[in-house]
């Protein structure tokens, strides 16, 4: 085998980004929970300003949106973690950097116990999810919208985190599931 023929054969082996896509994300399910709570809230809110100020109804609009929007917020900072993920030969590994305590510091998810992975997430188009045989299914949902330069670089690092995922995953045999 000549030199360049092996050379070829070991860049079709490298794994992108050895040093890992950093990405800011949230837990879905819990940003959810408390901002029906603070819908709640919200409403509580409004039917008091009604009762003890004679408030007209657009300004209990203006005040139950904006009471919504702070507890979209509140939810989001609250689960927010900052991650590292590697693509290896093993599988993906998750390293939290920083942020909320309810994830993990270190999770390895190995190729052979991946079902399948929706690319687009189950829902919508900020969420990416990994079916996982017999353990929690992996998700990342990134927080929207991208306002401010550093939320921009994280949907750059989701977007080529997707791409180099969706490139690999074939080979260790872990193919996109469009339903279900």
């Amino acid at each position: 085998m000549s030199e360049e023929e092996k050379k070829t054969d070991d860049e079709e082996k490298t794994i992108p980004r050895a040093e890992g896509y950093t990405i800011v994300k949230y837990a879905k399910g819990w940003a959810d929970a408390i901002w029906i709570f603070g819908m709640i809230v919200s409403i509580i809110i409004c039917c008091l300003i009604s009762k003890y100020i004679n408030a007209g109804l657009w300004l209990e609009l203006v005040i139950y949106i904006c009471a919504c929007l702070i507890f979209v917020f509140i939810a989001h900072k609250i689960t927010e973690v900052k991650v590292n993920l590697k693509i290896t030969e093993e599988g993906l590994e998750q390293t939290r950097i920083s942020g909320s305590k309810q994830y993990p510091k270190h999770r390895m998810i190995k190729w052979e116990d991946m079902k399948s992975y929706h690319l687009c997430g189950r829902s919508r188009d900020n969420d990416f999810l990994i079916s996982v045989k017999d353990d929690v299914n992996f998700r990342i949902c990134i927080p929207w919208p991208a306002l401010f330069e550093k939320e921009k670089d994280n949907w750059e690092n989701f977007a080529a985190f997707q791409d180099d995922f969706w490139g690999i995953a074939p080979e260790h045999d872990v193919h996109r599931a469009f339903f279900g």
